[in-house]
């Protein structure tokens, strides 16, 4: 079972808010993490044990720490211990990932990273310990975050552990929340992903010109669809349950600059990387050195969040480059001109960025943009041809949403007359879940 299933909207989803709302205040936190364990088992059966037996093993050097609190040598050592058990839960994943030619598991992301961050706020001393076993849970593996995050730190986390009952009001924007991340996926991301194969299929005979641009662009937005639709979901899966996760993705591809995009994509995983790597290693002189190794090391980072694999390593070390050139070059030009130009930089820039997220090898990145600029390549074939005509209402209405300007509508009108808003949220729902069904069916 997917948090993407009709499983899990018409049955688990109903059945796990019924629970949480009749549980005694007391017990929320526990019905909570219950429904999470539930969740992983009926998702990832083959991660349970492990995932499970990493939370134990997590919440018992939590513990530890705070019992050795006042002794720095065994403090550190546990501290260390939690680092490491971490770091190896990623290789693992990310290798196993590798030879099986599929990606690593996001919730061994979500959940290491999560650790990582709360372990290095209690050595540091800037957060207390969960104590309660089943908050701790929860705030590792809350069922709604667990495909593809967002990132949350335990002092953002603490006073919204699920014990806190949301109002009828607040459950159903958390539904209507869910529902619209759930139709980017559906409606959206699933469709572009099946034309995306037609078009792979397409250059895998006979690479165009068009074909490559195309599959650049339908990918850009796959992606997009994907991980924001599913950080959708879980932000609207929290408000249900009393969880208000932060947002992870605001219209990246309208960013004014590369440094601006790295900002808007992935936001939750670029400021945990900036916050427990970034402003550690930075000092007073701010040099230009430590600017370029910092920016570096950051967007690999981020690369490496989607799993451990050369094309999301150069696709860092690409973003970066271009976050450094525009701080020593382009800055000031950037500002200068009109916005609008400036976002077509940005676009142009981060869409050929994701050749390199999209690629298997070096060799397809090569091919690829060998092809776009008319490199052994025609500029259009017939079955590509045949593939845009058969897909035109899926990439302008991918063209459409990937930009700002609906959103924009819906929040002015919810601004100006919540009735009206309100009554269109229903409508919109209703219309989305015939929609998800129909996809799903």
């Amino acid at each position: 079972m997917e948090i993407s299933s009709l499983t899990f909207l018409y049955i688990f989803l109903p059945a796990a808010l019924l629970l949480f709302r009749i549980a005694p205040a007391k017990f929320r936190g526990a019905v909570l993490a219950a429904i999470s364990a539930g969740f992983v088992l009926l998702s990832e059966p083959e991660h349970f044990v492990f995932l499970t037996g990493e939370i134990v093993i997590l919440y018992f050097l939590s513990e530890a720490m705070f019992r050795f609190s006042e002794n720095p040598k065994k403090k550190k050592a546990i501290f260390f211990a939690a680092l490491f058990l971490n770091v190896s839960s990623m290789i693992v994943f990310s290798v196993r990932s590798q030879l099986e030619g599929g990606f690593a598991p996001f919730a061994a992301m979500v959940v290491s990273f999560t650790a990582i961050g709360y372990f290095v706020d209690l050595y540091k001393g800037e957060t207390d310990p969960i104590r309660s076993f089943a908050d701790f849970a929860v705030f590792l593996v809350f069922f709604g975050k667990l495909a593809r995050g967002p990132l949350i730190r335990a002092k953002d986390f603490r006073e919204l552990s699920g014990t806190v009952k949301p109002d009828l009001s607040e459950t159903g924007g958390g539904i209507y929340l869910f529902i619209r991340g759930l139709a980017k996926y559906t409606v959206l991301s699933l469709p572009l992903a099946s034309l995306r194969e037609s078009l792979f299929a397409a250059n895998s005979e006979e690479i165009s010109v068009i074909g490559a641009w195309l599959d650049m662009v339908v990918f850009s937005m796959m992606i997009f669809f994907d991980l924001s639709g599913f950080c959708d979901m879980a932000r609207g899966l929290g408000k249900c349950f009393g969880i208000e996760l932060p947002k992870n993705f605001y219209f990246p591809f309208q960013s004014p600059s590369v440094s601006d995009f790295l900002d808007r994509f992935n936001m939750t995983v670029t400021a945990f990387f900036r916050h427990y790597v970034y402003d550690v290693l930075r000092n007073d002189k701010n040099s230009r050195p430590q600017f370029i190794v910092n920016t570096v090391l950051i967007s690999m980072l981020c690369g490496i969040w989607f799993g451990i694999r050369m094309n999301f390593i150069f696709w860092g070390l690409y973003i970066a480059a271009f976050i450094i050139i525009e701080e020593f070059f382009l800055r000031r030009f950037l500002e200068k001109i009109p916005h609008f130009f400036a976002r077509i930089y940005t676009f142009v820039v981060t869409m050929f960025s994701m050749v390199i997220f999209s690629a298997s090898d070096i060799d397809s990145i090569l091919i690829s943009y060998k092809a776009m600029f008319g490199i052994g390549a025609d500029m259009i074939t017939d079955s590509v041809t045949y593939i845009v005509s058969q897909n035109m209402l899926v990439l302008i209405g991918g063209a459409f949403f990937l930009i700002s300007a609906f959103s924009m509508l819906i929040r002015r009108i919810s601004k100006k007359s919540p009735g009206l808003f309100s009554f269109f949220a229903v409508i919109e729902s209703a219309v989305l879940l015939v929609l998800i069904t129909a996809e799903l069916l």
